[in-house]
Parts: structure tokens; C-alpha cells; sequence
């Protein structure tokens, strides 16, 4: 049998407390010290396994059967057991094929002109406001949670569903954050708060509403314009072939509207925060911006020329990767690499860490977009916003498209201005995400070169 990977010098259990209580510090260090990964035994749970070379990260996520997503379970199974994003083997099989058509080149563009619209709409009403205060996270949220359930389940949930999924995804927030808890033992009991039982109540609810009102509406005769997500998934009903357990179409449907939406949330308010912090690269984006986009809201035939806008995106991806770890659970004893991972073991791949080493980046600490002008961020195995493997995100083509668009639309007429003390507290929830929201200043700038846009009646 293959060696275990190392373990650190420390006891198991005071490392397993340094990873529960000062995560980032600890997985930074480790990072630094390990080429390949660490092992770590910790009293009444499985051995916990930090893996930090992108060859071993690469092959652990191309092979799901051996290491497999951590079943959802407590709070978590509150909201959705048996989502795209929790399942594994045939149904997850099954559920991917159904789905893949809802996140092709055709709903990819859809997906960008959408986008583009809602971020139109938007910035009218932020420039009727002039200068103003705002949380950018919130808007940020609002308007990509808008977009993914219109793309994806084929109704706009409107700005006022928008806020209030916005406060339940930050009670969710406070009941996954990393504590403590992920290294006690596993018989210690856990509590879930009134408040998240009262949040994951409303996402289920809200998803049964939205099942509800589609199914009338092809009950009625009705076709969709396109063929979204929540419509395959209930015409696939009909399919003999097809096996859903209990409550399936709930859990994607609640699945999607949080995955739909946070990721890209979150990477547009630290790009936006990061453009904030870097003049001179707001200054390319807004030049670039406003010699691609026309008068009308941005399309999804501008990204050719978004570029620059682009790779700014791709690079705060790498400092601050919304997903900024990937977990894994070893189904029996796993040969990895050189070393074998035991049955059991909790495996961690801490994406953030790994794209801030100075072994697979040059200063790997600044906001360098045209790094990737330099490279192929395909080719550089130790970059995975978008995961890698079976398991890769679905929807990494609606990210790329819908980010760059709404970057390159704020910025050419707008400066937002963020504290450089922004990003300072971010919680290691199963995303990475601002304590509090990011407060933003917003300021119209001149922008002379577009026509004044007729105005409409606006859904803000």
C-alpha cells in the first residue's frame, strides 16, 4: 500500500482546532509547507486530509466514485438533500442529462442578454439617484438571483422575493459558517437556529411556488420561449426511464436558486471592490467598456470585445474564489497520486490557498488581470474557480458571460467605491462571503459619448 500523506509535527488535535477556529491562517500554512497535502488525525472523526498540489487536486475531482461529495445532512438537508450539487452516482447521472441542455450556447445567450437587461435597468435607476450609499453585495444578489430564476426556472421572482432571498441566504450564512463544530466529534450533537428553520422554510416554499406556477402554466398549453431547467425537469416526469425520488424537482429547483446565483454574486461584488483598490485597471475596464457597448443594454454579442473586463473578472476569481474549497469524502481506501487516502477521510482542497502560492503564480498576492493575457487560464491546473472534473460547474458559461457584462455596464458610468477594509472579514461559509454585506459609495460619472436611453417603466 501507497504511503499516507504526511502529518504536521503538532498534535492531531490542536491542528484540527487551528483548522475549526483560524481556517484560512492554518490552510495558508499548510499551503506554504506541503507540497502535496497533509493528513491529520483527529480524535472521534475520520482522519482530516489537506490536499495542496493542483496534480492531486486534479485527479481527486476526476474521480467522484472514489472521493465523493459529503452527503448533505443537518441544517443543510433542511433546504435540499438530492440537488445537482449534492448527488452522486446514477442519480446525479441521471439528473445532469436532464438539466445540460438548460445550460447550453443558446441559454448561455439568453442567460447574457438577460443579464443585460436587468443590469440596464439598474443603472438607470442608479443614476437617477446621483451619488448614493448602498450595500453592493445586496445588489449584486438582486440582480443575479433575478436573472437565474427567470433563465433557469422561467419567472423574474421580482425585487421584493430578491431582498428576502437575499436576508435568507445571509441566515444560511451564519448556520454553515466554519467553527468548532466541523472538528468535534461526530457524536457531539449540533442545534439549528429558529431563525434558519424559518429561512430554509421560505426557500422551500418559494421553490414550491415556483414548481407550481410552471406546472400550470404547461398544463394550460402554454410553451416557454425557451427550454428552461424546471421545465425539462418536469416533462422528464413523463419519462419511464427517468426515477425521481421524493421531493427531487424541490431540491434542484432550491438547488439552483442559490447556486444559480451566490457564486456570481459574490465574485461581482469582489471585483467590483478590487477595481475600486486598482485605478488604473478601473480605467482600462471603463476605456474598454464604453468603446464595446452601444446605447441599448449590454448583449451577449459585446463579450468578443470585453476583453480586458474579462480577465479582470478571471483574476479576482483567483484572489477571491466564491468557492474556496472543495470537499470531498474518501469511499474506501483511495490511491492517490503516491500516498493512500483511508476510508472515511475528510478531504479538503483549499482552491483560495493553492491560487495565492508563489509556486504556481508570480506575486500572487496582486490584482494582475493581464496575468492572463500571459496565460491560458484553462491550461494552468492550479486555477479551478469552476472546480474541474464530472463535478465542474454547470453553469460557469452563464458566470463568465453575465460577470463581464455587468462589470463592463457599472463601470463605464459608474465609480464604485469601496473601503479597502471591505474584504478584511470574510466567513468561510461552504462560500466565501462578506460579514455585514459590502458597503459601496456609487457616483454617476459623464459618460458623453452615449445617447440619453428613452425612458420605461422600470420594475426596480
Amino acid at each position: 500500500m501507497a504511503p499516507r500523506l504526511p502529518a504536521p509535527p503538532e498534535a492531531g488535535l490542536v491542528n484540527g482546532l487551528r483548522f475549526g477556529t483560524d481556517t484560512i491562517r492554518f490552510l495558508d500554512g499548510v499551503q506554504a509547507r506541503y507540497d502535496d497535502g497533509i493528513r491529520i488525525p483527529i480524535p472521534g472523526r475520520p482522519p482530516l486530509v489537506v490536499l495542496t498540489g493542483p496534480d492531486l487536486v486534479g485527479e481527486a475531482l476526476e474521480r467522484p466514485d472514489d472521493l465523493q461529495r459529503v452527503p448533505a445532512q443537518d441544517a443543510a438537508a433542511m433546504i435540499a438533500e438530492r440537488g445537482l450539487v449534492q448527488s452522486e452516482g446514477e442519480l446525479w447521472s441521471q439528473q445532469r442529462s436532464i438539466v445540460a441542455p438548460s445550460f447550453g450556447g443558446r441559454q448561455v445567450t439568453a442567460y447574457a442578454n438577460t443579464t443585460g437587461e436587468r443590469i440596464e435597468e439598474r443603472a438607470r435607476r442608479w443614476a437617477d439617484r446621483g451619488r448614493h450609499e448602498t450595500n453592493l453585495h445586496r445588489e449584486m444578489t438582486s440582480l443575479t438571483v433575478r436573472v437565474a430564476s427567470e433563465i433557469l426556472l422561467g419567472t423574474d421572482i421580482g425585487k421584493a422575493q430578491a431582498d428576502q432571498f437575499h436576508e435568507w441566504m445571509r441566515i444560511a450564512g451564519e448556520e454553515f459558517e466554519f467553527g468548532i463544530d466541523t472538528v468535534l466529534p461526530e457524536w457531539v450533537p449540533t442545534s439549528v437556529s429558529e431563525e434558519f428553520r424559518e429561512a430554509a422554510d421560505g426557500i422551500r416554499g418559494l421553490s414550491e411556488d415556483l414548481i407550481e406556477e410552471r406546472r400550470e402554466t404547461l398544463a394550460a398549453g402554454e410553451r416557454p420561449d425557451s427550454m428552461d431547467m424546471l421545465t425539462m425537469l418536469i416533462r422528464a416526469e413523463d419519462d419511464p426511464d427517468v426515477d425521481y425520488p421524493e421531493n427531487q424537482i424541490r431540491d434542484e429547483v432550491a438547488t439552483f436558486l442559490i447556486a444559480g446565483h451566490e457564486t456570481t454574486a459574490l465574485s461581482l461584488s469582489y471585483t467590483l471592490s478590487l477595481l475600486s483598490w486598482h485605478p488604473e485597471a478601473r480605467r482600462r475596464v471603463r476605456e474598454e467598456a464604453r468603446e464595446v457597448l452601444g446605447d441599448g443594454p449590454p448583449t451577449h454579442d459585446d463579450l468578443a470585445g470585453l476583453t480586458y473586463t474579462k480577465r479582470a473578472y478571471r483574476e479576482a476569481l483567483r484572489l477571491y474564489p466564491p468557492a474556496w474549497a472543495i470537499f470531498r469524502r474518501a469511499d474506501g481506501d483511495v490511491e492517490l497520486g503516491e500516498y493512500t487516502v483511508e476510508d472515511g477521510s475528510a478531504v479538503v482542497m483549499p482552491l483560495r490557498s493553492i491560487q495565492r502560492d508563489s509556486r504556481h503564480f508570480d506575486d500572487p498576492e496582486t490584482f494582475d488581470p493581464d496575468r492572463w493575457q500571459r496565460r491560458d487560464p484553462n491550461a494552468v491546473d492550479a486555477y479551478r474557480p469552476f472546480s474541474s472534473g464530472p463535478h465542474a460547474c454547470i453553469g460557469q458559461g452563464f458566470a463568465l458571460a453575465g460577470a463581464t457584462l455587468t462589470i463592463a455596464r457599472i463601470v463605464a458610468q459608474f465609480d464604485v467605491d469601496v473601503p479597502e477594509t471591505a474584504l478584511d472579514d470574510l466567513r468561510l461559509t461552504p462560500t466565501l462571503r462578506p460579514e455585514g454585506g459590502v458597503q459601496a459609495t456609487i457616483t454617476p460619472v459623464e459618460w458623453p459619448e452615449r445617447s440619453p436611453s428613452a425612458a420605461t417603466e422600470l420594475d426596480y
